[in-house]
């Protein structure tokens, strides 16, 4: 059964709406009728990946088989104009801020295992629980501080407030990386990344105001800080 495009197609559903979001320059080369094979080199993308990008964009009904030609199966945009409901969630790579917190999650955890491991070289951690009859105390000492030059912290707030103060503080905290950046770069020194996340907390039945520092800098009132 032969098929043609169409002028306009609404797009629903979640895995077409990704790649549309992913691969938009990619798909912009099928405007007419082409090979993946014709389309690789333009890209400078390997013939067989070219492929494979169209078979999986071809399944989710945005190109479609045009003809084929001297042993090479043509392919075009299923429609001129695709529609996506903005409401659809973004893929992991198509939005800057899910792209964003992937990026910094990875790399924080990578800092935070980096720090620990500097922290605790050639020590062991003991679990003694002593008996039924003399039950082991655990001693609450300060944290120790990271040697390390550019130690993992975090510092996390949740507290209620207006969004007027809420604006007020997002921004000041801000402008703090403002005048870090103003700065600009020294090529002797080290990079380091410096964040500020803020966010409305889901709403719960134990708003209280909480505080949670997990950091090699040191905890209060530890050398260091």
């Amino acid at each position: 059964m032969t098929r043609t495009q169409l002028e306009q197609r609404r797009v629903t559903d979640l895995a077409a709406a990704r790649a549309l979001r992913q691969r938009s320059g990619f798909l912009a080369h099928f405007i007419t009728p082409l090979s993946p094979s014709d389309v690789a080199p333009r890209l400078g993308m390997a013939a067989n990946l070219a492929h494979h990008h169209v078979h999986k964009l071809a399944a989710l009904g945005l190109l479609f088989e045009v003809r084929r030609e001297g042993g090479k199966v043509l392919y075009q945009l299923a429609a001129r104009e695709f529609r996506v409901p903005c409401e659809l969630p973004p893929g992991d790579e198509a939005s800057s801020g899910v792209s964003t917190m992937h990026r910094l999650s990875s790399a924080f955890l990578d800092a935070y295992e980096r720090s620990w491991r500097s922290l605790k070289a050639g020590e062991e951690d003991v679990y003694g629980f002593g008996s039924t009859e003399q039950p082991a105390t655990l001693d609450q000492l300060p944290y120790p501080t990271s040697d390390e030059s550019y130690p993992a912290h975090t510092d996390v707030l949740t507290l209620r407030l207006t969004p007027a103060r809420y604006q007020q503080l997002v921004r000041a905290l801000s402008a703090l990386l403002d005048e870090a950046q103003a700065e600009g770069v020294r090529e002797e020194e080290t990079a380091c990344t410096l964040a500020v996340l803020a966010f409305q907390t889901a709403p719960s039945q134990t708003e209280q105001l909480s505080r949670d520092q997990d950091s090699f800098l040191g905890w209060p009132g530890t050398p260091g800080q």
